[in-house]
């Protein structure tokens, strides 16, 4: 008889709770996923019997990969599931030259980001392999994103090729240990806020709200909601520059891009007073680096823009804003609780806000066996349908490592927003980084 045991929701899956309004886009919709696609190269064919059985080893490592959340409104609680099969789907692709692979692959991975996946029928994970011969093929990984970050994604993904040798029998290195969701909520409840935290947030957020971006069609209109993304390439020789710049000014390529969205935003709507969202890991410190789960936290970015004249003087202090904000990262419900009033220009009618984040990860696993993992990360299509996204829009601005060129991606919702409205963003944020010149 199959048993399921019971945890407290963590205050991330609280925070997602607190938007729940329904629908496929929603928090527990089936289009709210992470979709990844890697190549996957080696000398000898897949064994695709030993990928589902390394893929099933996976959920039983990760609770968080088969745990739902149920129970009615005041009562929600996660439900941990057995361990079960996780769905793969193999194809073949048809003969593809060797020019035209990554494009194939490209195209997969927004076919099977077009899916739905339930929030009710675990595991939280379907697998894609196609292959274009017996040596390269293409492995896709869907994901709920409540299951899942970023993070987790390159944990999955590095213990499957882990999983995998072993089942084709590779010895290697031991695992660390993973600590479990379940664990992780436990510890954000009782590693309470000090109150020189919470005083930090209730000042810096004093009267503030987050500047919200004019849309283009109001909520008023009842358009159905669904998700798109747009993307756009920052060429390898400006992501240098930038680079270039952040390491001269003791900041990061994270600083670096976020001054320049800032300026951006100032542009748009003539703040000075910018109140951006991005996302910090959350993962306590370190101690729950190898946990899968929703751990990524919501935090606000207040920055005082008068009197800047130069990019340089908008990233020296946006380096600032971050360096304390970072310092002081508590979960986002306690950061709202300190200031409720932030959302308060973002919910109007003709008006939203946008997060920007820049997460790298690793881009190649070599895992102890014979088959090499290497992240599809040069996106470059447009997409009308995409992953789900709660509101407004989403930047997200990383590097391709094999050119070096930035690879930008706006998901943005089609309710609020046309596509060029969010292309000319992406124009004029190119723009903007293009201005910068290193000292």
């Amino acid at each position: 008889m199959r048993t399921t045991d019971r945890a407290p929701l963590s205050l991330n899956q609280t925070f997602n709770s607190l938007f729940d309004a329904g629908g496929d886009d929603g928090p527990f919709g089936c289009r709210n996923h992470v979709v990844v696609g890697w190549r996957v190269t080696g000398k000898r064919p897949i064994d695709v019997d030993a990928l589902r059985e390394a893929l099933l080893d996976v959920v039983r490592r990760h609770e968080a990969l088969r745990t739902r959340i149920a129970g009615p409104d005041g009562d929600r609680h996660q439900e941990i599931l057995p361990p079960s099969p996780v769905r793969l789907d193999v194809r073949d692709f048809p003969a593809v030259a060797m020019a035209s692979r990554a494009e194939r692959a490209e195209t997969l991975i927004h076919e099977v980001e077009t899916g739905t996946i339930s929030t009710q029928e675990a595991p939280f994970l379907r697998a894609v392999l196609a292959r274009f011969d017996c040596q390269d093929a293409v492995l896709v990984l869907m994901v709920h994103h409540l299951s899942v970050d970023g993070q987790s994604m390159a944990l999955i993904i590095r213990d499957l090729a882990h999983c995998y040798a072993a089942r084709t029998g590779h010895e290697g290195a031991d695992l660390p240990v993973a600590p479990q969701y379940r664990e992780y909520g436990i510890w954000e409840r009782e590693a309470a806020a000090s109150d020189e935290a919470r005083e930090f947030w209730r000042r810096r957020l004093d009267g503030a709200r987050f500047t919200a971006i004019p849309t283009d069609m109001p909520r008023s209109a009842g358009l159905a909601e669904s998700s798109a993304r747009h993307r756009f390439l920052i060429p390898g020789d400006v992501m240098a520059a930038l680079d270039r710049v952040a390491r001269s000014n003791r900041a990061t390529r994270f600083m670096a891009l976020a001054a320049v969205y800032q300026l951006l935003v100032q542009r748009l709507t003539g703040a000075t007073d910018v109140v951006m969202a991005t996302f910090t890991p959350g993962r306590g410190g370190g101690l729950f680096d190898e946990t899968v789960g929703t751990l990524y936290n919501f935090v606000p970015l207040r920055t005082d823009l008068t009197g800047c004249t130069s990019y340089l003087d908008v990233l020296q202090r946006v380096r600032q804003t971050c360096l304390e904000a970072f310092s002081h990262d508590i979960p986002a419900m306690q950061i709202f609780a300190e200031a409720p009033q932030l959302m308060e220009t973002v919910m109007t009618d003709n008006a939203t806000a946008m997060v920007f984040e820049s997460v790298p990860t690793d881009s190649v696993i070599d895992g102890p066996g014979d088959l090499r993992f290497v992240r599809v990360t040069r996106l470059l299509r447009s997409q009308e349908l995409a992953s789900a996204i709660p509101d407004g829009a989403l930047w997200d601005v990383n590097i391709d490592p094999s050119s070096g060129d930035g690879i930008g991606a706006i998901a943005y919702k089609r309710n609020l927003f046309r596509e060029d409205t969010i292309a000319s963003m992406a124009e004029e944020f190119v723009r903007i980084a293009r201005d910068v010149r290193p000292a």
